[in-house]
């Protein structure tokens, strides 16, 4: 399997925080079209990363599937309130295009000025990280973050430079930023037993 080249992925300008009817046409930011299938609501338990632990506000997880199931999007939810989506390519990682605009302060400024932070002062702070890219903004305990980092280990493929495989955005309240970014993961089975355990109470 080394030497295969596998292909790389654009992130979907349509991630920030804004729901896709069954079906959707979308276009990545690269221009290419993309289509998201129907989301459906999983338990939190069953969410692919650790975001109801480390957002203990999250009660609903919706994920869907684009490009033949290879990319998993994954929509998490306080209430009616969608507070973070995650978009992950399985088998491979996001291209240079898609890095560039984790990387680019304008863009953020885009994302940030469509949530509440838009109207107050924060400070905007680089991701933390080794393979992390973007940006976050604090204002207090309100926080709101766009970023790409890599969650996966190696993929075998010779092409594989540990690019980022994952793409984050969202807004919240009642968190830390920097921690979130820096801890943010696959959901391991402790992660799991801790949010059973808190839900239980």
């Amino acid at each position: 399997m080394g030497g295969l080249k596998r292909r790389v992925l654009t992130i979907l300008s349509a991630l920030a925080l804004t729901a896709c009817a069954s079906g959707t046409e979308v276009l990545t930011v690269s221009g290419s079209k993309a289509y998201l299938a129907e989301p459906v609501a999983i338990d939190v338990l069953e969410a692919h990363f650790n975001i109801p632990f480390l957002l203990p506000q999250i009660d609903s997880v919706q994920k869907s599937l684009r490009d033949n199931g290879t990319v998993v999007q994954e929509a998490y939810f306080a209430g009616d309130a969608r507070v973070a989506v995650v978009e992950h390519v399985y088998d491979s990682w996001f291209n240079q295009i898609s890095i560039a605009s984790a990387r680019d302060a304008d863009a953020f400024r885009t994302f940030l000025s469509n949530t509440p932070l838009r109207s107050r002062h924060p400070v905007v702070y680089e991701a933390p990280g080794i393979h992390t890219i973007g940006f976050l903004a604090q204002d207090g305990a309100c926080v709101a973050f766009r970023f790409l980092k890599r969650v996966k280990t190696s993929t075998g493929y010779n092409n594989d430079s540990q690019d980022p495989d994952t793409f984050v955005a969202g807004y919240t309240c009642d968190a830390d930023g920097l921690k979130f970014i820096e801890l943010f993961g696959f959901m391991t089975a402790e992660d799991k037993a801790r949010v059973d355990r808190r839900n239980s109470i």
